[in-house]
């Protein structure tokens, strides 16, 4: 598996953003990250799109301008979460590996203040672990 967070694991396309945020689908907290996510079904034969193989995961990172008026604190807690999850992406890639099914997660923080990286860290490490749970049972 690859460390890094390439292109092709970020949410991109906005209908299927849309659809992550109109309701109906599974959410959670995990202070200072609200998490939204996402079945969605696997591409038919190879799992490919334009050639490019399609990821188990892919990823969304929202920092309302409501919560952070500056574009550097917007950015910050962004690198912060996109760090955060390519560190532990795996745990959610190993429960995915037998599955029919891809996923889309939306990481929305909900904080007024920047937090430091190690609560970052050990909030999206526990909404990972209790997402791959949810999927297991």
């Amino acid at each position: 598996m690859n460390n890094g967070l390439t292109k092709t694991e970020r949410l991109t396309s906005q209908l299927v953003i849309d659809k992550l945020f109109a309701g109906g689908n599974a959410s959670m907290a995990a202070f200072p990250l609200r998490i939204v996510y996402m079945q969605m079904e696997k591409q038919e034969g190879s799992q490919q799109l334009d050639g490019v193989q399609q990821p188990p995961v892919s990823i969304l990172v929202s920092v309302p301008k409501k919560r952070f008026r500056h574009a550097v604190d917007r950015n910050r807690m962004k690198r912060l979460v996109r760090e955060a999850y390519r560190l532990n992406k795996h745990i959610l890639w190993n429960a995915l590996q037998e599955k029919n099914f891809r996923l889309a997660i939306a990481f929305v923080c909900i904080t007024d203040t920047l937090p430091t990286f190690r609560t970052v860290n050990k909030s999206v490490t526990k909404a990972l672990i209790r997402v791959a749970e949810r999927l297991e049972g």
